[in-house]
This record gives C-alpha cells, structure tokens and sequence, in this order.
C-alpha cells in the first residue's frame, strides 16, 4: 500500500492540533481568556457572599454604583444651559418662583413635563400632553437649539379621556 508523503503529513499535523486543542481545552486559563474576551464590556463585579440574600443584595448595590456611574459620563457628554422657563396649562401661565432654570440640552418636553410634575401634579404625563416652543413660538424637539437665557415654553393640554 503506498501512501503519498503529503498525506501523512497532513495527518501528523491534523493530530498535533488536535491535541493542542485538547490541552488548551482543559487549562482553565486558555478557557478564561476567552470568555473575558466576550463578557468583560458590561459586567459588574460582585462579591462572594456565603448566602443567597447578602449576595443578591451585594449585587442590587453594585449595580446601582455602576448606573450611577454611566449616569454621570452620560450627564457630562450632555452639555447643561440656562433658560428663562414659563409653563402654560390650557392657556394659564404657572406661577412660578423663579422662571431662569438650569437644564440638559437634550432634554425633550416629556422630561421637563415630568420634572415639573414633580411639584405639579396637574402637569403629569396621565393628565396634560406638552410641547416645547422657543421664544419665536416655534415647535422644538429638545433643547439643542436654544440659546443661552433664551425664553422656553412648555405648553400644555389636558388629555381628553372618552369612556
């Protein structure tokens, strides 16, 4: 029987990969290596804890830190700026303590309805719809294009409920 030379060849090095394979396989750090490669972008380490509870409870803080973290690389992109704000509902202005107010550009009117609904109910999301309108009266999605001190109105309108 003859054997072609290249052919044994292929067969020695098809074996000897195999086997390295097979020991890289039962080596925890090659196995480590590469699952680090895949998970580490968005893990949260966590402490052992000998119990369920203390170790759950660990990891509702941790992750909470982590939130609180990206919060603020998120907050520090988002360039803050000051606004001369007046509220309207159905036509009435809100009387208003102090109506300059500091505020994310990227803030839309459903997140400054929601803010003001903090102190006024009436304003919440379930009772009012809003839209943001410079002081030229345009319609404006966020914040972006305002200028600094520039007049904001957040401009709202009780929900019609039809039973």
């Amino acid at each position: 029987m003859k054997v072609p030379i290249p052919s044994i060849l292929l067969g020695l090095l098809s074996l000897s990969t195999y086997a390295s394979a097979y020991l890289d396989h039962n080596e925890l750090d090659a196995r480590d290596s590469t699952n680090s490669l895949l998970v580490e972008r968005n893990t949260v380490d966590v402490p052992f804890e000998p119990s369920l509870r203390s170790f759950l409870e660990g990891a509702a803080h941790a992750y909470q830190r982590a939130l609180d973290d990206h919060d603020e690389l998120l907050e520090a992109r988002d360039e803050k700026i000051r606004i001369h704000f007046f509220a309207m509902l159905n036509g009435r202005a809100l009387n208003m303590d102090g109506s300059f107010m500091e505020a994310y550009k990227s803030w839309n009117s459903h997140v400054m309805q929601m803010a003001l609904a903090q102190q006024h109910p009436e304003y919440s999301l379930d009772k009012a719809r809003c839209e943001l309108f410079d002081g030229q009266r345009r319609s404006i999605p966020t914040l972006n294009s305002v200028l600094p001190n520039s007049m904001v109105v957040l401009q709202c309108r009780p929900w019609v409920h039809t039973h």
